[in-house]
């Protein structure tokens, strides 16, 4: 019986885990505007990695053959796909900070989310917007801006 326990946790473990990316790193502030857009950039492509593996024939063979691994990857994308956004929200805060040129652009681009993602539950969007909020990384129209195209 513990055998199977350590094969189930290790199978369960050894899912796709896409890179969550931690939204504030050291030296953030420090980063001109063209280093800022590349890290930008960055965590754009971190979040289409983790939108492809939400949808890779992995997760299907996980589907059939294990459910509960099949689960726990799609969280960890979910995780990535949420990380990756904060990150470049932070971000873009530090660009207006410093007055660099393009900063609103860029958070069309992000907010924007292709159609084949599926969106987090309401109540977890509102919860994660208010910490942002709370955080310092939204202004409150910021915040409230998003609160309502969330609610609508």
């Amino acid at each position: 019986m513990k055998n199977i326990l350590i094969f189930v946790v290790f199978f369960i473990s050894s899912c796709a885990k896409p890179l969550v990316v931690e939204t504030i790193q050291p030296g953030d502030d420090l980063l001109n505007c063209t280093e800022l857009k590349q890290e930008i950039e960055e965590a754009k492509k971190i979040k289409q990695e983790a939108e492809f593996s939400k949808a890779s024939g992995g997760n299907f063979a996980r589907a059939i053959l294990f459910w509960p691994a099949w689960a726990q990857s799609l969280n960890n994308a979910d995780d990535a796909i949420l990380a990756a956004n904060n990150r470049s929200f932070h971000l873009i805060k530090v660009m207006r900070k410093k007055n660099c040129p393009g900063s609103d652009s860029l958070e069309a681009n992000i907010v924007d989310k292709p159609k084949n993602v599926i969106e987090t539950n309401l109540v977890d969007q509102l919860k994660t917007l208010k910490e942002l909020y709370e955080d310092g990384h939204l202004s409150e129209e910021e915040y409230t801006k998003a609160k309502k195209k969330i609610i609508d």
